[in-house]
């Protein structure tokens, strides 16, 4: 009788652990993902072919899910819209594109164009592409979706290079200078800081600070960016830390003004790649990687708690099958509590977490090098389950990869 009872206890476990992992299916998480250079979708239990014979990259959902932006071709200079409820495909400008961003709010895309900044309205009949603005270096919407917060490139003067010039352009601003306000100047080029452009602007939750690379010249940067902080009214400027150009590397609290980034210049990722926080209004950052690991891709799990992907450190000329591989951990920012909570085996490497918060689980990447595959597991990291297999590994440079040019998940 007892072993009756034991063994409905197992498997009633069992069955509300699979019911759990599973839940990622049924409530409306949606993965556009990159397999064999083609675009796929998965959402529910159902996996979709949308392109075919096609060089797909960086997928991107609009703010509610309804549509994918991506890039075609190895030089990523064109790209293409889907519609998920009839398959409609647009393209939005037949030249030369890049950077393309959806609004926050509607299902109206940005994009460059010889550095003009343009709008295109996904769900209007005959649309054509509406002109913004002028001399874009980056840009990026705000969070109302009405304006934009735009940098200018800089240009170098007998004395060194200018800082580059941050603007609030109007959504409608249609090349009208009455609709743009200069906001900031970054400071001209001097001892280590050099700023030829602002990119990845992220607000923070109360909108009151904007986080951002200062990238200097090509050859600088693939070794060193200057982290920025601005009040959104123009009103204070600092350097943070230095760090790689990878702004999925820096990240806002959901809703506390605090700012995980990896810390550490060079371009190896293998060597000097560290966790920091920095609280708002405070001055001090709080370093989590211990001594001999470095850590990469991290997502917030709640205000303390942050997973991240960390590997032990090691040089770059170490061969290739010998480099250690990367496992993920949790670690309470408040209490510096840490532990691993993934053990991948040894030829594999957990990238890329992702924390969804409609099913309340853990999400990421685990790749040999030649391929990858979405996994899931609880918000703890147990009862993980291989959930989509054989995605592409994007180009990766000194160990680092941007998971973003073949993976996106739409959760909210």
């Amino acid at each position: 009788m007892k072993r009756f009872i034991v063994s409905g206890i197992v498997i009633l476990f069992l069955f509300f652990c699979s019911s759990s992992i599973t839940s990622a299916e049924n409530n409306g998480v949606k993965v556009a993902f990159i397999r064999n250079h083609n675009l796929w979708i998965k959402v529910g239990e159902k996996e979709k072919q949308i392109t075919k014979g096609e060089y797909i990259t960086g997928p991107k959902w609009s703010h509610n899910g309804e549509w994918l932006a991506y890039a075609k071709g190895k030089k990523r200079n064109h790209f293409e819209l889907y519609r998920l409820k009839d398959g409609k495909k647009v393209r939005p400008s037949q030249s030369e594109a890049s950077n393309y961003q959806w609004s926050p709010t509607e299902n109206i895309i940005a994009f460059v164009f010889a550095r003009t900044l343009n709008t295109f309205d996904a769900e209007k009949k005959k649309a054509d592409f509406e002109n913004v603005a002028n001399g874009v270096g980056d840009y990026a919407w705000y969070p109302d979706g009405k304006k934009f917060l735009v940098s200018s490139e800089a240009y170098l003067l007998p004395t060194g290079w200018t800082g580059a010039q941050l603007y609030e352009i109007q959504k409608d601003a249609n090349m009208n200078p009455h609709k743009m306000k200069h906001l900031y100047a970054l400071p001209n080029e001097h001892d280590d800081f050099l700023a030829l452009v602002g990119s990845g602007f992220n607000w923070s939750p109360d909108q009151k600070w904007i986080s951002f690379l200062a990238v200097p010249t090509a050859s600088l940067s693939a070794d060193s960016n200057t982290l920025c902080l601005i009040r959104s009214d123009g009103s204070r400027f600092e350097t943070v830390d230095q760090m790689l150009l990878n702004t999925q590397w820096f990240k806002w609290a959901p809703s506390k003004n605090i700012l995980a980034y990896i810390e550490g210049s060079g371009r190896v990722a293998l060597e000097n790649k560290h966790l920091k926080i920095k609280e708002l209004p405070a001055l001090q950052q709080n370093t989590f990687t211990p001594k001999g690991y470095v850590d990469w891709d991290f997502t917030w799990k709640n205000e303390n708690v942050i997973i991240v992907s960390r590997a032990k450190e090691a040089e770059l000329s170490v061969p290739l099958e010998k480099r250690p591989l990367p496992s993920l951990y949790e670690i309470n920012s408040t209490t510096d509590e840490q532990h691993q909570i993934t053990k991948p085996s040894n030829s594999q490497g957990d990238y890329n977490p992702i924390f969804s918060k409609k099913s309340n689980q853990l999400m990421w990447l685990r790749s040999n090098r030649k391929k990858a595959d979405v996994w899931l597991a609880h918000n703890d990291g147990k009862h993980e389950k291989k959930w989509i297999e054989n995605i592409d590994v994007p180009e990766w440079y000194y160990e680092k990869w941007n998971w973003e040019d073949v993976v996106s998940v739409k959760d909210e």
